[in-house]
């Protein structure tokens, strides 16, 4: 067996779970009833299970896609299936001949073609003038209207109406089902065969014996045909699916313990959330506090800049009388260094004089002595020789 193609929300495939599952299955499972010994003709089969499923009672199936890889998984899948082909073909354009097959099945494929009325003038070509075509398609008021929902892989929608009057031209024999998934519990005889079927609705209070649902169709099938005789008689009957898993309750289960775990994610994130807020709250009276310091602050700030500026008026005064004061002292500085030059003169002068008084006492002193006097006669003496010589 090859690998499935990607889920991609367009096809189905067989690996995917919950009403999507049970939707798909139904209608083949439906068809497979309908077809029984047919030369069945599958459009837009997909990945092929529906087309497989139907020729374990028909005489012979052709699956169309126009995807090659889809084909191509398809073939490899189900190749064990000797009554099932699987051709490769848009589904505006079947390459097959007139009156080619007796039962021709489109389920979830005309909401995707833009040329629906020559899609059905195409499966009519195919189907012999006794042919049946079972179909299935969105109902839009319900499926996208009601809950504003657009589904991007959808080209156009049909309400009831217009389903019925592009299909009345080349079918003009239909008959109408519609499809929903339901809840229900049911209770039936154990290990027999059920009689008869009931259909017990609560509306309000009020319960009710009913011959059907009285829901609307989430999905519209039709089975028609140019022959009204050809119309199965087996169809005005209540049809339930399920499986025996039960895969719809495990997925229920699944998704109320998951949203009994985000319940309870979403009180952690409350409570987070109020301890946040609380830490808020609290950040918000500190920053408060802070923007209140930090005003004092700017407040002290500016008068510690006031009295600096004023301190620097006065420092720069100062500063100028210290300046006037310097080049005064500088100017007494430099008299006294003149004045220092004179007293050194005039020291020297002193000492000068001194020394010559000193010189001139010492010779008086000499003069006064004996000594002086009794060596001036021979000075007298010595000078009159030298002049006279």
């Amino acid at each position: 067996m090859s690998q499935s193609p990607s889920f991609t929300g367009e096809r189905f495939l067989p690996e995917c779970s919950g009403e999507i599952w049970y939707e798909h299955w139904h209608r083949y499972a439906l068809a497979r009833q309908l077809s029984q010994h047919c030369t069945v003709l599958d459009v837009a089969c997909g990945e092929g299970y529906g087309a497989a499923m139907v020729s374990e009672t028909a005489h012979k199936v052709v699956g169309v896609d126009l995807s090659v890889d889809v084909i191509q998984h398809a073939k490899n899948n189900y190749r064990h299936h000797t009554n099932l082909q699987f051709v490769t073909a848009s589904c505006e354009c079947l390459p097959f001949p007139d009156a080619s097959f007796d039962f021709a099945i489109s389920f979830e494929t005309i909401e995707h073609i833009e040329k629906q009325k020559e899609f059905i003038s195409e499966l009519k070509r195919v189907l012999r003038p006794d042919g049946i075509l079972i179909l299935s398609s969105p109902n839009k008021r319900l499926y996208s209207d009601a809950h504003d929902y657009h589904n991007e892989f959808h080209v156009r929608e049909l309400y009831r109406n217009e389903l019925d009057e592009l299909l009345h031209e080349a079918f003009p024999h239909i008959f109408w089902l519609g499809q929903k998934l339901l809840f229900h519990s049911a209770i039936w005889p154990e290990n027999q065969a059920c009689a008869t079927t009931e259909y017990l609705v609560n509306d309000g209070r009020q319960v009710a014996l009913v011959s059907h649902p009285s829901v609307e169709p989430m999905y519209y099938i039709v089975v028609c045909s140019r022959n009204p005789a050809m119309l199965p008689t087996a169809l005005n009957k209540l049809s339930l699916f399920s499986d025996s898993a039960e895969m719809i309750y495990q997925d229920y289960a699944k998704q109320t313990r998951r949203v009994m775990e985000l319940d309870q994610l979403l009180k952690n994130r409350e409570h987070l959330i109020a301890e946040r807020d609380s830490f808020l709250s609290l950040r918000t009276q500190q920053m408060e506090e802070r923007e209140r310091l930090i005003a004092e602050r700017d407040a002290l700030l500016d008068m510690r800049t006031e009295q600096l500026n004023e301190r620097t008026e006065d420092l720069n005064t100062r500063t100028g009388q210290l300046n006037a004061c310097t080049e005064q002292l500088n100017e007494r500085t430099e008299e006294i260094i003149k004045l220092n030059a004179l007293l050194s003169l005039r020291n020297e002068h002193i000492i000068e004089q001194e020394r010559l008084h000193i010189a001139l006492k010492q010779q008086i002193d000499y003069r006064a002595s004996l000594v002086w006097w009794l060596k001036s006669p021979l000075r007298f003496i010595t000078r009159a020789l030298k002049g006279n010589s």
